[in-house]
C-alpha cells in the first residue's frame, strides 16, 4: 500500500492533460514515470490536534499581544500554514477543530484542514491506503461527467446540516485557487450557526473505478478563530525599501525596417517572511513599470537567498506554472532548502519570463483576427508537403513570424517521453515561428479545428528565437483553408534581481 496524496504540480499534469481543450500529452506521460517511481505525497506538516486546537490559536493570540514587535511586524494579521499558505483572519474565521478520518477496507481518507471564512471555505484532504494504479482511462475516477462540462465524481462536495448540497467553485471568484482535487474551495456562506458540516465524495481522484471503496461521507465539526489571532507561524511583512535591478531589452531591431524592440522595465519585490524551524519562506512579487497592456505574468526562472554566512540556499516554488493564476504583481510563494542562517538574508531571481496574450487580457489587445493566419493545403495534403509562409505578428512590440508549414504525423514528432502514444493524434502541421535574434520566446498557436490538440514543441520555454510548434489532429491532416491562432508569447528576461531584508 502507498500513500495517494498528489503534489499541486503532479496535479497541474493531470489536469492539464484532461481538462484543457488542448491537453499537452507531455504532462500525462511525465505523470507516468513519476508513478512509476513512487508513490506521491502531499501530506500536510500542520495539523490540529484535538486537545489543543484552541489553546493553538488562543496562545498565539497571546504572543501577538505581548510582543509589540511581532504585533507591528505582522501588518495585516497573516498567519502560515505549510500545503496551505497565508491565512488571513480578519474575522468570523472558522477552522477545523481537529483531523478527521474514515477508514473502509484499508483506505483512509483524512481532512486534514479547513478554513471557512466568510464568502468561501477552503478544504484539504489525503488519502492513504491505494495501490498504484493511476490511470488516464475512461475507468478513472476524476473523467468529467457526462451530464455536465465541469465537475467531475471525483470532486468533493460540502453537505450542509439542512441537506443542501455545495459543488466546487469552478468558473467564479476562486476559480484560479480550485485548481487541484484534494484542496477544494466552495464560493459559500456558511451561517455563524453552523459548527459541523460533511464532505461527500463519490469516488477517490486519480483511481481506477471499482478498485477502492467510493461513495465517501467524512462529518467535521469547526470552532471559531479569535479575531486578530494569527493561525499558524507569524508572518513578517518586509516593509523597508528593497533593491531592484531592472531587465532590458534591446532597443533596437536588427531587421531595418523593424521597429525597435520594447525595454521593460522588471521590478521585483520581497514582502513577506514566514521564519519556521526548517526552513523560511519567502513571498515577493514581479513588475514591470511600463508593462505592455497584453502582459499577464512575469514568472521567475531561478531564485535562491544568500544568508548572513553567505551560504546560497535554492528556493523550491510552491506553485504550479500557470501565468493566468499569477498576474503581474501577484505573490510568488517560496521555500528554501534548508534554514538559513540568521541574519540580514537576500532573496535573488536569475531571469524571468514575460507571458503576453493580447486576446485574453481587459481590455482586449488584439482579435482573432488580428492574431491568426490562414494557408491552403490543398484538397489532399501529404505528409513531408511544406507550404513556405510569410506572416508577420507583433505582440507587445515584439516580432513573431510564421515562416512555414509542414504536414506532419505522430512519428514525425514524437519521443521516447510520449509512453502512452499519440492517443489519436496522428496528423497536424509543424510550423517554423521565428522572432529577433536577440529575444528568446516560446509560443501558444492553436489550428481552429475541433479534431486538433495535441501541441508537440521543439522547446517548452523561451530558449531560442525560433520555435518548432506541432499540432497534431485526429482523423486526417486538415484540409483546405487551414487557420491558426497565435494565443500566447513568452519572452525571456535576462536579468539578475536582488531584495535584502534585515531583521
Amino acid at each position: 500500500m502507498s500513500d495517494l496524496n498528489p503534489s499541486p504540480e503532479f496535479e497541474e499534469k493531470v489536469r492539464r492533460a484532461m481538462d484543457m481543450p488542448n491537453a499537452n500529452p507531455e504532462f500525462v506521460n511525465k505523470l507516468r514515470n513519476e508513478l512509476m517511481r513512487g508513490p506521491v505525497k502531499m501530506k500536510s506538516r500542520f495539523m490540529f490536534k484535538p486537545a489543543w486546537a484552541i489553546a493553538f490559536v488562543l496562545a498565539m493570540a497571546v504572543i501577538v499581544v505581548s510582543v509589540p514587535g511581532i504585533a507591528a511586524a505582522l501588518g495585516r494579521i497573516f498567519g502560515y500554514i505549510p500545503d496551505v499558505g497565508l491565512v488571513e483572519n480578519t474575522g468570523g474565521l472558522r477552522i477545523l477543530a481537529e483531523p478527521v478520518s474514515v477508514t473502509r477496507a484499508g483506505v483512509t481518507v483524512t481532512i486534514t484542514s479547513v478554513f471557512v471564512y466568510e464568502d468561501r471555505v477552503e478544504l484539504a484532504y489525503e488519502v492513504t491506503g491505494v495501490k498504484e494504479n493511476y490511470s488516464n482511462q475512461p475507468d478513472m475516477c476524476g473523467s468529467v461527467h457526462p451530464d455536465n462540462d465541469f465537475w467531475s465524481d471525483a470532486d468533493a462536495d460540502l453537505r450542509l446540516p439542512d441537506g443542501t448540497i455545495v459543488r466546487r467553485d469552478y468558473a467564479g471568484e476562486f476559480q484560479f485557487e480550485n485548481r487541484y482535487a484534494m484542496k477544494p474551495v466552495y464560493a459559500v456562506h456558511i451561517p455563524a450557526n453552523v459548527s459541523g458540516l460533511t464532505m461527500v465524495l463519490k469516488c477517490i481522484p486519480f483511481t481506477r473505478l471499482g478498485d477502492v471503496p467510493e461513495n465517501w461521507e467524512v462529518p467535521f465539526e469547526l470552532i471559531p478563530v479569535p479575531a486578530g489571532t494569527v493561525v499558524g507561524a507569524p508572518v513578517i511583512e518586509v516593509e523597508q525599501p528593497t533593491e531592484t535591478q531592472s531587465a532590458e531589452a534591446p532597443t533596437t531591431s536588427s531587421t531595418a525596417e523593424m521597429p525597435a524592440l520594447p525595454a521593460p522595465v522588471v521590478t521585483m519585490q520581497l514582502e513577506k517572511i514566514v521564519p519556521l524551524d526548517s526552513a523560511t519562506v519567502f513571498y515577493f512579487s514581479m513588475n514591470a513599470e511600463n508593462g505592455d497592456p497584453s502582459l499577464v505574468s512575469i514568472m521567475p526562472v531561478v531564485a535562491y537567498v544568500i544568508d548572513s554566512q553567505g551560504q546560497k540556499i535554492q528556493l523550491i516554488g510552491n506553485f504550479a506554472l500557470q501565468p493566468f493564476e499569477h498576474r503581474v504583481g501577484s505573490l510568488f510563494e517560496y521555500t528554501s532548502q534548508s534554514k538559513p542562517a540568521d541574519g540580514p538574508l537576500t532573496v535573488v531571481v536569475e531571469n524571468a519570463v514575460a507571458y503576453y496574450a493580447p486576446m485574453y487580457v481587459e481590455p482586449r489587445q488584439a482579435t482573432p483576427e488580428e492574431m491568426s493566419f490562414v494557408f491552403d493545403a490543398g484538397s489532399n495534403p501529404q505528409r513531408g508537403q511544406t507550404w513556405e509562409l510569410s506572416n508577420e505578428f507583433r505582440i507587445a512590440g515584439y516580432p513573431l513570424k510564421i515562416t512555414s508549414a509542414k504536414a506532419v504525423i505522430w512519428d514525425d514528432v514524437k519521443t521516447p517521453s510520449f509512453i502512452d502514444g499519440s492517443q489519436g493524434y496522428e496528423y497536424g502541421y509543424q510550423f517554423a515561428v521565428e522572432s529577433d535574434p536577440s529575444v528568446k520566446m516560446d509560443a501558444e498557436m492553436d489550428i481552429m479545428q475541433d479534431n486538433c490538440g495535441f501541441a508537440i514543441k521543439s522547446n517548452y520555454m523561451p530558449v531560442s528565437s525560433s520555435l518548432l510548434y506541432s499540432q497534431l489532429c485526429r482523423d486526417a491532416f486538415p484540409s483546405g483553408e487551414v487557420k491558426v491562432t497565435i494565443r500566447e508569447l513568452a519572452v525571456l528576461m535576462e536579468d539578475t534581481w536582488q531584495a535584502t531584508w534585515v531583521p
